[in-house]
């Protein structure tokens, strides 16, 4: 992604050039644009046709340089529909459809416009309509997966004052998610990170949502929520040729500003792998608790494509819970980037299931290969393939059973 993203890896504090005028400042900023023609195909069980979806997104944006300490970055989005072979899940209103969802909704709208300030020593305010990805996005993030990016309304302070650490605070009152809709939110962060290597990271988070209705269908009545957590991640250099690769969080989640009772629940992250080289392998398991069936954890604001799956049928964790348990290897080879996932889905407790008690959700193998033909034009394919576990029957609820479905695309993003 291009530099208009703020996120704790790119947008630091640093002093930066200073432009003599505003036309300077105009003519010496850079675009922040891009080109993005995807082609998505869906075969899933539970529909009589298979969706084709043609659908171009464009980015059209500039980022000046900087002028008394201050710039400002603009950019417009449009997505186009090539063909009708799909459904787009209609501005995220619901609607019974012979074909699978493809959630790209047509939009033309303002993707991105804010005013950067760096005046103040090792900070960077950035204030409007922003993208924001914090740590792996499992918390906090844009769906850029989507050809609608997720974005927020609001005031975001990175202060890098102390050495190999950084202070991220944020308050939000809009968001537009990736269905093009709209909502009013009340959302806080707080996020500090600690560097005690050079590949790895301690941080402590908490993130506040003030928002009764998250479009989440978690089963109560206001989602409004707090998530406090600690994570570690990182690689550790054996050799030049060797690394460890590591990963622990854990947050808890519970009621926030009238939230419900019912939301008193845990996140938990174990992983480990070896890289050789531009080669790596890991394991790790991911769960997210339920309640005693009540609720089970949620994260309204996270870009959830890479997680439980690239199918995203759990974009909504079960009131049951989750419990991933995921193998991945991937490389990087000269302009190639190589990346594979095997997934063991099931829940956190078992439930009553049309053939008795169980806890299986499914398995789901998820593949991709880019090439990168210039710094500015990449071509990617991905597969994901998933197939249902033993507790669903044909008798389970229409409105939960997740069913065998297989899904694939093909992409060029060209950026300039």
């Amino acid at each position: 992604m291009f530099s208009a993203t703020l996120s704790l890896d790119n947008a630091k504090a640093d002093p930066v050039t200073q432009a003599d005028s505003l036309y300077d400042a105009f003519v010496q900023g850079k675009s922040v644009s891009q080109l993005r023609l995807r082609y998505e195909y869906v075969d899933q069980k539970n529909k009589p046709e298979d969706a084709n979806a043609f659908t171009l997104q464009s980015l059209l944006g500039w980022q000046t340089a900087s002028f008394w300490n201050t710039s400002l970055t603009a950019q417009l989005i449009n997505i186009s529909h090539l063909n009708q072979d799909f459904y787009d899940n209609n501005m995220g209103k619901s609607h019974a459809s012979q074909l699978p969802t493809v959630q790209d909704p047509e939009i033309t709208d303002i993707n991105q416009l804010y005013i950067d300030f760096t005046g103040i020593p090792k900070t960077k305010l950035r204030l409007g309509r922003q993208i924001i990805r914090i740590d792996n996005t499992r918390f906090v993030g844009d769906i850029i997966f989507r050809q609608s990016s997720q974005v927020f309304d609001g005031l975001t302070v990175l202060n890098q004052s102390f050495s190999n650490t950084e202070f991220l605070l944020g308050h939000y009152e809009h968001l537009r998610q990736a269905t093009g809709k709209y909502r009013n939110t009340n959302f806080d962060i707080l996020h500090a990170s600690y560097k005690y290597l050079p590949k790895a990271s301690v941080t402590t988070y908490g993130y506040f949502i003030d928002q009764a209705d998250t479009g989440q269908n978690t089963g109560v009545t206001n989602n409004a929520h707090k998530d406090i957590g600690l994570r570690l991640d990182g690689s550790i250099d054996i050799n030049p040729d060797w690394r460890w690769l590591h990963t622990a969080e854990f947050a808890k989640q519970s009621a926030y500003q009238g939230g419900s009772q019912a939301i008193d629940v845990f996140y938990r992250k174990l992983g480990l792998g070896l890289g050789f080289k531009q080669w790596f392998f890991r394991v790790d398991q991911e769960v997210l608790s339920s309640n005693a069936g009540l609720y089970a954890f949620q994260t309204p604001m996270a870009t959830l494509h890479p997680f439980q799956g690239w199918t995203d049928l759990f974009t909504t964790t079960p009131k049951q819970g989750m419990v991933d348990r995921f193998i991945t290897v991937g490389a990087t080879l000269d302009k190639w980037t190589l990346y594979s996932e095997w997934h063991h889905l099931s829940s956190d407790r078992d439930f009553q299931t049309p053939t008795g008690l169980g806890n299986d959700y499914g398995n789901e193998w998820d593949f991709s290969f880019a090439y990168q033909y210039t710094p500015t034009l990449q071509a990617k394919f991905e597969y994901a393939r998933f197939n249902e576990g033993d507790i669903w029957g044909a008798s389970a609820n229409a409105a939960t059973r997740k069913v065998d479905t297989t899904k694939s695309w093909l992409t060029l993003l060209y950026q300039f």
